[in-house]
């Protein structure tokens, strides 16, 4: 009996624990479904969120690209005036009919030789172009597809997110279309310089023929172009643009797309060219710049484009026919062979730009390109920045020549006062006074300031930048004399107020001008200073029928002669001088006032007469930034 009823307690424990064992792998079966489920649903959401990141990205990329191509013809671009009137159509320089069933073979190398050796091997992107990705690095990608991929962008962009973008635009379109489909579109929307995108428009506009017909040295050219539309421009730098060709020509042979001993045959010292030049309304400078900036602006596109400017057409004209009529009658004959006239609002809207006495695409824009000494011109600044510290015009300075970092100056009259008021210094043009602010204040922090006001060319670091031997543009001396006009901020000179797709007229500009929020670089008391310099060196015979200042000089021991002046609302800078750097007998205070005279006169008409003070307040109380406020009344109504 003892053993019956140990063995029904020993089966007790058994099946006791056999349905414990049961229970826990129950239990255990349980939780792990529990986990399959949770995993499986974390798995769902975390791929349902990198999908939808996915589409996310997908369509911020889609929506970001202009895919457009128009095979019928080549955009135009139309350039407006201030109000809105049509100024120009331009015509032809964008490309949009690369075909590679006519375009030779080892045409096409070239490009691919230039660009991307490699092209038909890759994948469309390289090491170098995921590490864009991390650092930020400006430019367009290593390979020809990374390029193409960049000039379906609609706006530009250097951030890693777009270069991210650009990378997985590349990768579909190597997925999506042959190498050939690729490399028509590089040769297609690839910016050549001068405005001008793919090589069918440029070798209409260089060398007068279809690009068919291209020599192997002409397309080299065009590959160098493409490369730096700047540094290898053919009309500018032809032997540096030639030399970048040949050695093109050499890379050709390097990867065997040619026989090396063919090199030499085709090497050429100077590009092979026939600039086709149209007649236009506006002056070619003006239609150079509306089309540089807007390749800088807008990019490739196969739409049409409209461009308001700041010109008043009435006032480009009269400054074309005042420059052609003086240069011929009193430049020329003593000297002058070229003439540059800049007018701006005091905001910096250019209202009319003369870029030389003649236009030809291989000269460049004497405002904006070309630099010269400017003597006097330059010293206004270093008086701004000891306005700024005292703004009596009276206050005394010192007229000794102190060795200032091993210079000695010379004043032009070799006349040495030890005392001189900033008014009188100003008015005798001396170079000692500037000299000793610039030591007194700090030589690196008077520089700091000229660019700071609006000089963009390089100065020096020594006292040259203040006595004016550093070449300076137009541009940059309009722009420091428009800074008491402009309430004592640096003016912004542009050519363009807005970009806008001609068959989308009220969608949302492309560009649009906006003031941008500036320090006030000349402080109201400076302000009253200037203008009581400026009125020390006007000369009375220099008459308008507005209240105005001015003044001429000449620099460049007699190369350069330059009158800037300015009125209410406009300031205006000529220019004379020769582009080989020879001595005229031009006077800045004679024959250009004379031309700057007769150029502002005609200039103002139908303009208020206002006082300069007053105007400059009641401008910066009236713009918003955006509205281009020329000739319209103070009461903002045309």
């Amino acid at each position: 009996m003892a053993e019956d009823d140990d063995e029904q307690q020993s089966g007790g424990q058994s099946a006791a624990q056999t349905a414990m064992k049961r229970i826990a792998e129950r239990e255990l079966r349980t939780i792990r479904r529990r986990i399959r489920r949770r995993r499986t649903f974390l798995i769902a959401f975390f791929l349902s969120v990198t999908g939808f990141a996915i589409l996310g990205i997908g369509y911020s990329i889609q929506s970001s690209l202009d895919l457009s191509r128009n095979m019928i013809r080549s955009p135009e671009i139309r350039i407006l005036g201030y109000d809105g009137a049509l100024l120009e159509t331009i015509k032809g320089h964008y490309s949009q009919d690369v075909s590679l069933t006519t375009l030779p073979e080892r045409v096409q190398n070239v490009f691919v030789a230039a660009a991307d050796p490699n092209f038909y091997d890759h994948f469309g992107v390289s090491g170098s172009d995921f590490a864009r990705i991390f650092s930020g690095a400006e430019g367009s990608g290593s390979t020809i597809t990374m390029k193409v991929a960049r000039s379906f962008f609609k706006t530009k962009a250097n951030s890693a997110g777009r270069h991210f973008q650009e990378l997985l635009v590349a990768l579909w379109l190597e997925w999506s279309f042959s190498k050939k489909t690729i490399l028509r579109s590089y040769l297609e929307r690839s910016y050549v310089g001068r405005g001008i995108f793919g090589i069918t428009a440029a070798s209409r506009i260089w060398y007068g023929s279809p690009s068919e017909r291209m020599s192997l040295h002409q397309a080299a050219v065009l590959a160098a172009a493409i490369s730096d539309p700047k540094k290898f421009n053919p009309l500018f730098n032809p032997h540096e643009t030639a030399a970048e060709a040949n050695e093109i020509l050499a890379k050709l042979a390097q990867y065997k797309f040619i026989e090396g001993n063919r090199v030499s045959a085709l090497t050429l010292v100077l590009p092979k060219l026939d600039v086709q030049i149209e007649e236009n309304v506006l002056s070619g400078y003006v239609v150079d710049m509306v089309l540089e900036e807007v390749a800088d602006l807008v990019g490739y596109t196969s739409r049409d484009i409209d461009v308001v400017t700041s010109i008043d057409l009435k006032v480009q004209n009269l400054a074309r026919d005042v420059v052609r009529e003086v240069s011929e009658l009193r430049l020329k004959p003593r000297g002058a062979n070229q003439v540059g006239l800049l007018s701006i609002s005091p905001e910096g809207r250019i209202r009319a730009l003369i870029g030389g006495s003649d236009y030809s695409p291989f000269q460049r824009n004497r405002v904006t390109e070309v630099r010269h000494p400017a003597g006097r011109m330059i010293k206004i600044a270093t008086y701004y920045y000891a306005l700024n510290e005292n703004s009596d015009p009276a206050q005394w300075v010192r007229d000794n020549r102190m060795a200032v970092g091993g210079w000695r100056p010379i004043n032009p009259d070799h006349e040495y006062q030890g005392q001189i008021s900033l008014r009188e210094a100003f008015v005798r043009d001396v170079n000692t006074v500037p000299t000793n602010l610039a030591d007194h204040y700090g030589l690196l922090n008077v520089r700091q300031y000229a660019h700071n006001i609006g000089i963009k060319s390089p100065l020096s670091t020594d006292i040259r930048t203040v006595v004016g031997l550093d070449p300076v543009t137009l541009s940059d001396i309009t722009a420091i004399h428009a800074l008491p006009q402009n309430a004592g901020k640096p003016p912004m000179i542009t050519l363009i107020n807005t970009v806008s797709y001609t068959d989308d007229p009220k969608a949302q500009p492309i560009y649009q001008r906006v003031d941008p929020e500036q320090e006030k670089r000349l402080t109201d008391e400076a302000i009253q200073g200037s203008y009581v310099l400026y009125a020390s060196v006007t000369d009375p015979q220099v008459r308008l029928d507005r209240p105005f200042a001015g003044y001429g000089t000449v620099a460049g021991g007699g190369t350069d002669a330059w009158y800037v002046g300015f009125s209410s609302d406009l300031i205006t800078t000529v220019w004379a001088g020769n582009d080989e750097r020879e001595r005229m007998d031009v006077r800045g205070e004679v024959e250009l006032a004379s031309l700057w005279r007769l150029f502002m006169l005609d200039a103002h008409e139908g303009l208020p007469i206002r006082s300069m003070i007053r105007a400059s307040s009641q401008r910066r109380r009236d713009s918003d930034g955006v509205t281009d406020l020329w000739k319209q009344g103070l009461n903002g109504k045309k």
